[in-house]
């Protein structure tokens, strides 16, 4: 299994961040090998979201229970149902350092139901979470 943590600060406001992490079905416009995602928003605010994406030459698909806490600035999620991994959960913190900038923190767990040698997962992981989180700031600021 493979953790990572990655932190950092953004020129942006956390209200903005927080929209372009929240905004699910948005996300095959530009994080790398998304595909589609479909969401169902329950009355108790929670969301399921249904992604397919393709990572390490793999098409994959997988569902996450995804809980919001706006008034937080957090977002969190564990895996419901897929076919490649065995494990996938994280957490969006996302404060507010100011009126145009925020500190966001991105936690991720992943292990996968086909072999990758974990020093391989661990260095994709990690390597990944920086570009990814500027994915967001970059999305954030077109909003």
């Amino acid at each position: 299994m493979a953790q990572a943590e990655h932190e950092k600060s953004f020129e942006i406001s956390a209200e903005k961040y927080f929209k372009a992490v929240a905004d699910y079905e948005k996300y095959p416009e530009f994080v790398e090998g998304m595909k589609k995602v479909r969401v169902e928003r329950a009355q108790d605010g929670s969301v399921t979201a249904h992604y397919d994406l393709s990572m390490m030459s793999k098409d994959m698909s997988y569902v996450l229970k995804i809980r919001e806490n706006p008034s937080a600035g957090e977002v969190d999620w564990s895996l419901l149902k897929s076919e490649f991994f065995k494990v996938n959960n994280g957490s969006w913190k996302i404060q507010s350092t100011g009126p145009n900038s925020c500190r966001v923190k991105y936690s991720l767990e992943v292990e996968f139901n086909f072999s990758v040698p974990g020093f391989i997962l661990k260095g994709i992981v990690k390597s990944t979470l920086p570009s990814m989180m500027e994915s967001f700031y970059q999305r954030a600021k077109g909003l």
